[in-house]
């Protein structure tokens, strides 16, 4: 009750600042810009019309991924040591939980486990170069072969021009940056790996704490993310069982047939094969030419012929059979996807690219295959 003794109103008064809305002239309003629109539209028919729209929605995308392109391939070289950190991380996560099992803390089984990349670094790198240091002469006795032939193929001696005294300072100035070169690369390898060994410590420490709070912030429900983390792992640390599995059986196939033709320096072809079995289809033919060169500067066209057969059958017939069985279903993906996963690594994040293109493009795949499966269980309720 006020005081003049009316009753009070239903409703609170309207603020002296607001005013109503006269319902007619926003009807009106609308009406014209509808016209103004219908007037606009007819300037131009519509298949033009939609046709610029799809070019403006070409062009975002467009413009969007080489943005993130761009953006990645500045911060990939970066996060180079988290990322393989990472991936050895989850290969070696296993064998800390088996040094657990049997009465070992925790740290103490993340440092062992930890020193378990650095060994093999150190084991390749004594063999290769033990190889490069054994067969020196027959570096050279190759070298020399491959040189005539190509003389008497093409007309003139290639290395000729670089032993003439003309241009003999510039070749020594060009090893000199060479070697500066390497030095400095030599240094930053070692920091990374530092880096990286740093890295892998405390991810295999506290491994379990990480996931659980990468689970948590994730923006899925709990179980669903803790099923995609699971499930990435897996296929991470099966495409690198099974990578090294096949690099292996390449590696020793290749060389067996290489000692059989009597080929020389066979320790470099095993670790070159072994080596380049991490890169996707690319690491094939790089290995296979470099077998094949070695084969046509020792042994003539004929070695050289059933040594490219013999890579032939190693990387199609036999990496067809083995493949299925190492790598299950953790990289279901058809050949064209794993090579564009390849070619977009590389573009992006080079050497460490390269090797994490395919698994993470099947990671992609499998999570987009959970999240559209709980997504139809959830949609009746």
């Amino acid at each position: 009750m006020n005081r003049q003794g009316d009753p009070a109103p239903e409703y609170p008064f309207r603020p002296p600042h607001t005013r109503e809305v006269d319902p007619v002239s926003q009807t009106t309003t609308r009406r014209r810009v509808f016209a103004v629109s219908a007037a606009r539209s007819r300037l131009a028919p519509r298949w033009l019309a939609r046709l610029g729209w799809s070019g403006w929605l070409v062009t975002g995308t467009v413009v969007g991924f080489v943005a993130t392109v761009v953006a990645a391939s500045i911060a990939l070289p970066v996060l180079a040591p988290l990322i393989v950190a990472v991936l050895l991380a989850v290969v070696l996560a296993p064998v800390v939980s088996w040094l657990c099992r049997h009465r070992m803390g925790r740290g103490w089984a993340a440092a062992i486990a930890a020193l378990v990349p650095l060994a093999v670094v150190v084991a390749l790198t004594f063999v290769a170069l033990h190889a490069l240091r054994g067969q020196g002469s027959a570096w050279a006795a190759t070298a020399g072969t491959a040189g005539a032939r190509l003389r008497s193929a093409v007309g003139t001696d290639p290395v000729a021009p670089l032993l003439d005294a003309t241009q003999r300072h510039e070749l020594l100035l060009g090893l000199a940056g060479f070697v500066v070169n390497g030095t400095a690369a030599a240094v930053g390898l070692l920091f990374w790996g530092l880096v990286t060994l740093y890295i892998l410590f405390f991810l295999l420490k506290d491994g379990p704490r990480f996931v659980d709070g990468l689970a948590a912030r994730l923006p899925v429900p709990l179980g669903t993310a803790r099923e995609l983390l699971t499930d990435a792992g897996f296929r991470l640390r099966r495409y690198l069982v099974g990578t090294t599995v096949v690099a292996a059986v390449d590696a020793v196939v290749i060389t067996l047939a290489a000692a059989l033709l009597r080929l020389p320096l066979l320790l470099v072809i095993a670790l070159v094969t072994f080596a380049t079995a991490y890169v996707p289809y690319l690491g094939a033919w790089l290995s296979g030419i470099f077998v094949v060169v070695i084969a046509l500067g020792s042994g003539g066209v004929e070695t050289a012929i059933w040594m490219l057969v013999i890579v032939l059958i190693t990387q199609n017939l036999l990496e067809a059979v083995l493949r299925p069985l190492a790598f299950g279903a953790a990289l279901d993906l058809h050949p064209l996807t794993i090579l564009a996963a390849t070619v977009v690594g590389a573009l992006v994040g080079g050497v460490v690219g390269v090797f994490v293109g395919p698994p993470l493009a099947a990671i992609a795949v499998s999570w987009r295959r959970t999240l559209r499966s709980d997504g139809r269980a959830e949609a009746p309720g």
